[in-house]
């Protein structure tokens, strides 16, 4: 796993955490506002890159659920991957 990938899972996880301990402040308030809307770019960033991942080969399933979790992070591994540079 590449180390901005990790990075991203290190994000996550603290807006995560800030958003279940701190859900009657501002500061968890607001992670959780960043996740949901992180989430809805992931979710559009699943349907541009669909094409992609169906050429990606193995399972689409997976790529997908990359895809949503990382973004152009995995995109861009697919596309290198692929020679689509």
């Amino acid at each position: 796993m590449s180390a901005g990938k990790v990075g991203i899972l290190i994000c996550y996880a603290v807006l995560a955490l800030l958003a279940v301990t701190q859900s009657d402040s501002g500061l968890g308030v607001w992670s959780l506002r960043i996740l949901i809307l992180l989430a809805v770019v992931h979710l559009v960033e699943v349907v541009v890159f669909f094409k992609l991942c169906q050429r990606a080969g193995g399972s689409l399933g997976v790529h997908l659920l990359n895809v949503f979790l990382f973004g152009v992070f995995h995109a861009n591994e697919l596309k290198a991957a692929s020679g689509e540079g």
